[in-house]
């Protein structure tokens, strides 16, 4: 084929630190073809490390605020992302920051779901003549800027309870601020600047304010996809991959104006 254009499918994967977002990521990149991962910690403000600002009660540097990511960094590169179809080459992904579990999945539903969507993209070659690309956005404060929300295609928020995500951030956390050099929470930082920071920062998407329980408001985002793993009926890891790819694959169907 000629002239074969690019389409850039941006999925957002938000949620608290330590709710499992990472895990996610890297799961459905293993299953999407042609698919990157952006985490958005790479665009947190780190030039120099006194813009950030302090917390007053605990005298340390609040990383979990919405200042402490460089917003306008974040929109040009979601831009240019979009329209020029690959990763800038500057670009470096950080497996560290946040580093997700190894948490297995059913090899055969993965093996399954690799062949539906390399089927879906063979259909949007053929059928549209264009390449996709699926572009994984894993963010801890990816619904806050409005205009970062307008540029994701596909918008999915794992939730989480409180106790549970602070178990996960006491054992699992990692962040490097700096090469070599990690950051440790503070005693009491959790509770007193991460958990709260996130509830403010995410009242908007639900209805109410209420962030723990709440449904999506769709005043903030639109179709938002709400994941609650630790909900009456538990999911797995594997359940938590699939309702994601099913959602990705409806919402790539559509764009790309092809049948289920």
């Amino acid at each position: 084929m000629a002239n074969i254009k690019t389409k850039v499918i941006l999925v957002g994967i938000g949620g608290a630190s330590c709710s499992g977002k990472t895990t996610l990521t890297k799961h459905m990149k293993d299953i999407i073809p042609n698919s990157v991962i952006v985490h958005q910690d790479v665009c947190i403000d780190l030039d120099p490390e006194e813009m950030l600002s302090t917390h007053q009660e605990l005298n340390t540097k609040n990383w979990d605020a919405p200042s402490a990511i460089d917003w306008s960094r974040m929109r040009k590169f979601l831009r240019d992302v979009k329209s020029f179809g690959n990763i800038p080459p500057d670009h470096i992904g950080y497996d560290t920051w946040g580093d997700g579990r190894n948490i297995p999945i059913d090899e055969n539903k993965a093996d399954a779901w690799k062949a539906r969507f390399q089927d879906l993209e063979q259909r949007c070659l053929v059928a549209a003549n264009t390449k996709v690309i699926w572009v994984l956005v894993d963010g801890f404060m990816l619904y806050w800027d409005q205009d970062v929300i307008r540029q994701l295609d596909v918008c999915i928020f794992l939730r989480a309870p409180k106790h549970i995500l602070k178990k996960r951030r006491e054992m699992q956390f990692q962040f490097l601020p700096q090469p070599g050099v990690p950051w440790i929470d503070p005693e009491g930082y959790w509770d007193i600047v991460c958990y709260p920071e996130y509830v403010a920062a995410h009242q908007d998407l639900f209805k109410d304010g209420n962030v723990e329980t709440g449904e999506p408001s769709e005043s903030q985002v639109k179709g938002l996809l709400v994941i609650e793993p630790e909900a009456k009926e538990k999911m797995d890891m594997i359940d938590i991959v699939e309702t994601c790819l099913e959602k990705l694959a409806c919402v790539t169907s559509d764009l790309m104006g092809l049948t289920m």
